[in-house]
């Protein structure tokens, strides 16, 4: 099942069956790639339509944002005017905060690129899958690599680089990798995957933005409580002030063209 948000459809999965379907596209040698979309990514696809395209192309697209997951279910109350939406507004955030299960019928579980992609390590160490780093700044997919050696110490990581160059590509297959990360941010790496896996001999692509920069421990993820309260992105507020106007756009600018989105099909 997929819910449709500000146009990109969103499948309501749990990390369980997520990855579920990711072992039957690798175990069936098949090419795909996954999205994991924040209120960001979906703000850049409501005016850029290739973009758009690129998202709604991909196998699985998972809710990487408390938001989105609050978007499925204010999306499904019915409303004929604005007042009685910024009602809900209030009624669905206050909601979110207290009662955050209220909202599992529509989007089970918030399914992060960095949490994903460290589960997905712990399978692939099981499985004996090839992973392929790709992107961040200079040694941070070196030291990334490390950190889940250290964690993983089965895990089987056939290669990294900075990237993008006109040896990528190459580079990848030479290795024969099953997963490859590609850390680049939106909405370069999901560009860059579309434009290029044609011609990547592997089985799945994943965007997964900074994770690269938290795993290696560059950047320090909010601890487990903000996590669970739903308010990593507040704890980032605090720590990078500068990131004030992303959290505008993922908030309020966000809030305001999905009620504009929910007004135009009521």
């Amino acid at each position: 099942m997929k819910i449709d948000i500000l146009g990109v459809k969103i499948d309501n999965l749990n990390y369980f069956d997520t990855l579920k379907k990711i072992e039957l596209i690798i175990d069936s040698n098949l090419k795909e790639y996954i999205v994991t979309a924040n209120p960001e990514i979906l703000l850049e696809a409501l005016n850029n339509l290739k973009y758009l395209n690129i998202l709604n192309k991909a196998k699985l697209v998972t809710a990487d944002g408390i938001g989105i997951i609050w978007a499925a279910k204010f999306l499904s109350l019915k409303s004929k005017s604005y007042f009685k939406s910024i009602i809900q507004i209030i009624y669905t955030g206050i909601l979110l905060l207290i009662y955050p299960k209220y909202f599992a019928k529509f989007i089970p579980e918030r399914i992060t690129g960095i949490d994903l992609m460290d589960k997905l390590c712990k399978f692939s160490e099981k499985k004996k899958y090839n992973i392929y780093l790709l992107g961040g700044e200079a040694g941070i997919a070196q030291k990334t690599k490390v950190e889940l050696l250290i964690k993983y110490p089965n895990l089987s990581i056939v290669g990294y680089e900075i990237g993008p160059d006109e040896k990528t590509v190459e580079n990848i297959n030479r290795v024969r990798a099953n997963i490859l990360f590609v850390a680049f941010g939106a909405p370069k790496q999901e560009l860059w995957i579309d434009q290029n896996l044609n011609n990547l001999n592997i089985n799945l692509a994943i965007g997964v933005g900074g994770a690269f920069d938290f795993v290696s421990g560059q950047v320090k993820r909010a601890p487990r409580i903000y996590q669970d309260l739903n308010l990593e992105w507040f704890y980032r507020l605090i720590k990078e002030p500068w990131r004030a106007i992303r959290i505008f756009n993922a908030t309020f600018k966000f809030i305001y063209y999905l009620t504009k989105f929910k007004h135009q099909f009521n």
